[in-house]
């Protein structure tokens, strides 16, 4: 064959391959565009998709309307805190009633939720590409689930830098890393949400000791010479150190903190070189096995997974959103915004493990090392 022959050859051999990506390329785009209609046809006739939520509720309430305009299926929000939920699904498990489709709240009532058998495998029942492409998602390479058997996805992935500080009381860059709190200056200057207990407190402790961020040796120090205030009044903490009665707050509600900063107080967040640790214990989502309504809990899962539903759901609580195609400014709070370069680790390489089997361990240790401050 002359050179002529093996360029037009090499011409065909890739005119071939780009024509078969091409028709692979559409007709995956056929098949889940069909998978979709169908899904979307079949919740129709449902009617309605019956929604088992706890901090969203309020906002998945008022976008009812909205989704049904969109859809033709109306949303039926039944709300109660993370253990109020799990109680009412296990009456009615008992009852023999399979009245939810979907359950939306934190991470321990949902993982709660699913050891009481309630949720399955969501992977397949994922349809939309711009749900199911890691790459928009702060993972990247894979979608972020919590479990091993993909029941639970959450949709928020936000930094919890744990150090607040009064502006007027502490100057820029003299906290840089948690070691700082053991300088002199803020001795009887921080106030600590309670870590003795489940809560933010107790997360940021627990993690960091996980993490190796910090070690018993510190908080044994800390306990023992800064004279820290515990407390579990969330917004009293907040109310503080916008007043100057503390210069530093430790595991602070990022809810009280923002209002207090949107009102003009001189109040602001730390970054310390050991980085912060991602939570996203407002917002895991899992469909129930035996949904009343399964084909309307695919639709509102996949809507509420897709670039306008993360929309919606970081709006109603300013905690940013786990995709990464989200605009984020002027919507999300400070102290949730992922920022480039800075370090981040995870509460434990495995969510379930820790809420089964370390969280416990972990809170008597916490308990131990904090002994001396709590009920003072």
């Amino acid at each position: 064959m002359n050179k002529l022959g093996v360029k037009y050859f090499i011409v065909v051999v890739l005119a071939i391959l780009a024509a078969a990506l091409l028709m692979g390329h559409v007709k995956a785009e056929a098949q889940w565009e069909a998978e979709w209609q169908k899904t979307l046809e079949a919740g129709k006739k449902e009617g309605k998709v019956s929604v088992y939520v706890s901090l969203l509720a309020p906002a998945v309430r008022k976008n009812a309307p909205a989704f049904k305009k969109k859809f033709g299926i109306e949303v039926e929000v039944t709300t109660g805190r993370g253990a109020q939920m799990t109680e009412k699904l296990r009456t009615e498990i008992r009852a023999g009633a399979n009245l939810a489709d979907v359950a939306l709240s934190g991470n321990n009532p949902m993982f709660t939720v699913k050891k009481m058998g309630v949720t399955e495998p969501m992977d397949n029942k994922l349809i939309l590409p711009e749900v199911t492409n890691p790459k928009l998602w702060y993972t990247l390479d894979r979608l972020p689930w919590v479990d091993d058997a993909k029941h639970l996805f959450p949709f928020y992935a936000y930094p919890n830098r744990d150090i607040s500080i009064n502006t007027d009381l502490v100057k820029p860059g003299e906290i840089q890393s948690w070691q700082d709190l053991l300088k002199p200056q803020f001795k009887g200057k921080i106030v600590w949400s309670d870590p003795s207990i489940f809560g933010s407190g107790f997360n940021g402790v627990s993690t960091n000791i996980m993490n190796k961020v910090t070690n018993e040796n510190f908080y044994r120090q800390l306990v023992a010479t800064q004279e820290v205030t515990l407390s579990r009044d969330l917004r009293q903490m907040a109310e503080w150190l916008a007043k100057g009665k503390y210069a530093v707050g430790v595991s602070l509600e990022g809810g009280p903190i923002a209002e207090m900063m949107n009102a003009g107080a001189h109040i602001d967040y730390v970054t310390v070189k050991e980085g912060a640790y991602l939570s996203y214990d407002a917002g895991v989502v899992g469909i129930a096995a035996k949904a009343p309504h399964p084909n309307a809990a695919k639709v509102f899962v996949n809507w509420l997974l897709s670039k306008d539903g993360q929309d919606f759901a970081q709006r109603a609580t300013k905690y940013m959103s786990a995709r990464n195609d989200i605009p984020t400014e002027g919507i999300v709070n400070p102290r949730s915004m992922r920022i480039p370069g800075e370090k981040y680790f995870i509460v434990s390489s495995s969510i379930e493990k820790w809420i089964n089997e370390d969280q416990k361990k972990y809170l008597a240790l916490v308990k131990d090392l904090f002994g001396p401050l709590i009920g003072r």
